[in-house]
């Protein structure tokens, strides 16, 4: 508990000092300004593909979940979704709404092994493409692909890495791992055994390869969504960055935030997107006001699936 208790206050102080570190030199009346300029019809365009999205990744995570034998409603698995974005905003990093989904796939009747590997491989999916999203704009981002030698051999080479750890993640037998999970060293055993445990989840879907390629196809749709989204946030705000670019910016900056070290990714959100769009000339002000925005997005959207979660709980009690 005091591990826990320790870690926590980690994250927050690392949040509360990135945020002082980053609008130190900034004027933040002038990032109010361009926020209150801002275009609305933009953002309100921008905040309506959310819900776009969620019925997306609703019917990807239906065919996973169709390739287990089990089945669900798909206006079921959009509330789950809206739930999940509810947790994210008090856990570690943006995903950590994924339990919430765990525990609703359980609820549709699957084993709790099958419930953890439907979003496993569900986030799986959507990671992949982000990745392949960001080496091909690595290739097609003038500014640069003029400044890196060698770059589309860089990104084929990445793109094929790519298909060889998928292809060898389907293919390799969850007991090669065993001889990790025996082994004396206690971290060595837990990796071991970490690994066995996700090979056997994707594993399940070997037999499933036509809905894995649609559920792959509905990512793909899903996330050119979500760089759509903040296309249109960036635009709203006054930034010009080309198309090409934000499918490089907004992988990276999703990757980053990502990582569990602080809460809901405060702090490092706007570090990210300010460190990102100076790449292209973009000044502080702007690139903060983005980061702010997008950031209002996640709390609104926390409040829609506040208000969803607290329906269903009513319903749940009467």
């Amino acid at each position: 508990m005091q591990k826990k208790t320790l870690f926590l206050l980690l994250k927050i102080s690392l949040s509360v000092a990135l945020i002082l570190w980053i609008t130190h030199d900034i004027a933040l009346d002038s990032v109010f300004a361009v926020i209150a300029q801002s275009n609305a019809s933009l953002l309100i365009l921008a905040f309506s593909l959310f819900f776009v999205g969620y019925v997306i990744a609703a019917f990807r995570w239906r065919t996973l979940i169709r390739v287990q034998g089990g089945d669900a409603p798909i206006f079921f698995l959009v509330r789950s979704f809206m739930v999940a974005l509810f947790f994210n905003n008090f856990l570690p990093s943006t995903v950590g709404g994924d339990v919430v989904r765990m525990y609703d796939s359980w609820r549709l009747g699957n084993s709790k092994s099958d419930a953890v590997t439907v979003v496993l491989v569900d986030r799986f999916l959507g990671v992949i493409v982000l990745l392949c999203f960001a080496l091909l704009a690595l290739i097609f981002d003038e500014a640069v692909a003029g400044e890196v030698p060698f770059i589309t051999a860089w990104a084929a080479a990445g793109l094929g890495g790519l298909g060889i750890a998928t292809w060898l993640i389907l293919k390799i037998p969850a007991s090669t791992t065993q001889m990790l999970s025996s082994a004396k060293n206690g971290v060595m055993a837990r990796i071991g055994g970490m690994l066995a445990k996700v090979l056997r989840s994707f594993q399940a879907y070997r037999h499933g390869r036509s809905a894995v390629l649609r559920a792959l196809g509905l990512s793909v749709l899903l996330q050119v969504n979500v760089v759509v989204h903040f296309i249109l946030v960036a635009r709203a705000v006054g930034i010009e960055v080309p198309v090409e670019s934000m499918f490089l910016i907004i992988p990276v900056a999703i990757f980053i935030m990502m990582m569990p070290i602080s809460i809901n990714a405060i702090g490092v959100r706007e570090t990210v997107f300010v460190f990102l769009f100076s790449l292209y000339g973009v000044h502080s002000i702007e690139a903060l006001a983005f980061a702010w925005i997008a950031y209002g997005f996640t709390l609104l959207q926390g409040v829609l699936g506040g208000i969803v979660f607290a329906l269903r709980r009513e319903r749940r009690a009467a």
